[in-house]
């Protein structure tokens, strides 16, 4: 399914584009120790064309929802999603996401993704009840969560079409694409329900976030099965997307508890 977004959106996805331009993620990890993927150039350059200023108005969730599914498509840092909606990183039962282990505090902990996870941060910051600064962060992290989703899906599509098993390419087999027709349906859920929640009269968008983790993940897994072997090496970046997912859908679900 394609989607057609406002032109005034697609044009601040596009500037959201350019910012990333030249910027890739961490392809592999260094399991066992803490990681941070921050990126202080990135974050320039995305505060340069406002992406800091969206989850002051309401109004203004379309653009950032639209700059949301690009993050995801680019696995960029999850900090640029909470400190741009929440004004701080996200603190939950004394574990902050991306802290920088500079004015945090706490022990760095090692997670299956490159986060930056601080625990037993004394001074953390409960999770913030302003509900305009709450409805864009659960906008944004479903339209992120969707982008992860896309950029998965476009993986595996790009793959199955290019690759050739049994003198056909692995489009055409039928278990293929029971896999990519699953992936794009679950995805293309992810972005109805963040475009959804771009509207104003929507508010925290609870429902949809405690479903869309575990639909990225979904997707990212039928990703790895069409990639077969290749979707777990590191050197294809295929994992980058289930991995974040992960951690994403952990995190969501523990704030989704705090509001229980």
């Amino acid at each position: 399914m394609r989607f057609t977004i406002e032109p005034e959106l697609e044009l601040f996805a596009e500037s959201v584009r350019g910012a990333l331009a030249g910027w890739e993620a961490p392809v592999e990890p260094v399991f066992g120790e803490w990681q941070d993927d921050r990126d202080d150039a990135l974050g320039a350059r995305l505060a340069a064309i406002g992406w800091g200023e969206l989850w002051s108005d309401p109004d203004l969730l379309g653009p950032a929802v639209a700059g949301g599914v690009e993050l995801g498509r680019a696995c960029a840092p999850l900090c640029l999603i909470d400190e741009a909606t929440l004004g701080v990183p996200l603190a939950i039962d004394g574990r902050v996401r991306h802290g920088d282990g500079r004015a945090e505090g706490g022990d760095r902990e090692p997670t299956l993704d490159g986060t930056g996870t601080l625990r037993g941060v004394a001074s953390a910051p409960s999770v913030p009840s302003d509900p305009t600064r709450l409805r864009a962060w659960g906008a944004v992290t479903l339209a992120y969560l969707a982008g992860l989703a896309d950029g998965a899906l476009e993986k595996a599509v790009e793959h199955a079409r290019s690759r050739e098993q049994f003198g056909a390419p692995l489009a055409a087999l039928p278990a293929v694409q029971a896999h990519l027709a699953d992936a794009a349906m679950a995805r293309d859920g992810l972005l109805l329900s963040s475009w959804s929640a771009a509207d104003p009269e929507t508010g925290f968008p609870r429902d949809s976030l405690a479903w869309a983790g575990s639909a990225c993940r979904e997707v990212t897994a039928h990703v790895q099965q069409v990639h077969g072997g290749i979707g777990f090496a590191l050197e294809g970046g295929v994992h980058r997307y289930y991995r974040r997912a992960k951690t994403v859908q952990v995190w969501t679900d523990a704030l989704l508890r705090e509001f229980s």
